[in-house]
């Protein structure tokens, strides 16, 4: 894919994009920006498209300023943008965190551009995902993906039958057990398992090892957010409100420090 942003508004809009781009290797038309008008946003649009095609890329990922429903000027920009790109896909991006008020907007965009899609960000957060059930009901389009996260990789797809256990407070045990397939050395973890049961005991380096495959998970307060909230564990989600995460940095920084007989 080529990915570009006609975000020509927010200041280093378009620099965070480039970042994000290097990082997970994507190619990135960038152009030149001399002014920040709706001219500008359609010059890097066609030209971002004409890359596209001369570099052989099949899907081009247009990133546009974010905007609110109720500001007419930037809202005609939109729809210029879309008659003038005719997409295949036109993503909403919704904020979790603003429930209600993310419905409206989302109600307000499918009307004016006809949206196919809508991505969820701010999921780990205190947010369950409510406003999912109503903007996938005022717009009649399917949630796409959720955001878990401030990386780039903390994009899952969404699973209807996963958030509204989110939502009953049951915990999303399914996608934990993905990312635990997807993040942690099996073979390492083998080698623990089997060295405990050995009765061979559980030591400062496995612990640090453990730790830095759980930190490749996420974060604590992600992962305990899929865990169920009721029951015996009724008390994890607020108890990961209170972990402070540099603290597992800390601890391992400690672990490094002793010498290999300490750490035995």
């Amino acid at each position: 894919p080529l990915l570009v942003s006609v975000d020509v508004y927010r200041p280093a809009a378009r620099e965070q994009l480039r970042v994000v781009a290097q990082a997970i290797k994507a190619n990135i038309y960038e152009g030149e920006v001399t002014e920040s008008n709706t001219a500008t946003v359609e010059r890097l649009a066609k030209e971002a498209r004409r890359e596209a095609i001369n570099s052989g890329c099949d899907v081009l990922i247009v990133d546009t300023a974010g905007r609110l429903h109720i500001d007419e000027q930037l809202m005609d920009e939109m729809q210029s943008l879309k008659r003038l790109m005719n997409p295949q896909e036109i993503l909403f991006v919704a904020d979790a965190m603003t429930g209600q008020d993310a419905v409206r907007s989302a109600d307000e965009f499918h009307k004016k551009l006809s949206l196919t899609g809508v991505v969820l960000t701010k999921m780990d957060g205190d947010a369950r995902g409510g406003a999912a059930l109503s903007i996938r009901h005022v717009t009649g389009q399917p949630i796409k993906f959720l955001g878990i996260g401030e990386k780039y990789d903390a994009l899952e797809p969404f699973h209807p039958d996963r958030i509204v256990s989110r939502i009953l407070g049951m915990g999303d045990i399914l996608s934990l057990i993905e990312k635990a397939e997807q993040h942690v050395d099996k073979k390492k973890a083998q080698e623990i398992a089997t060295k405990a049961l050995a009765g061979d005991g559980f030591s400062l380096e496995d612990f640090r090892d453990q730790l830095r495959q759980v930190k490749k998970m996420g974060s604590l307060q992600s992962l305990m957010g899929m865990l169920p909230s009721i029951g015996p564990f009724s008390g994890l989600q607020k108890a990961a409100d209170r972990v402070d995460e540099k603290q597992i940095n800390r601890v391992e920084a400690i672990i490094n420090s002793m010498t290999q007989h300490e750490r035995l």
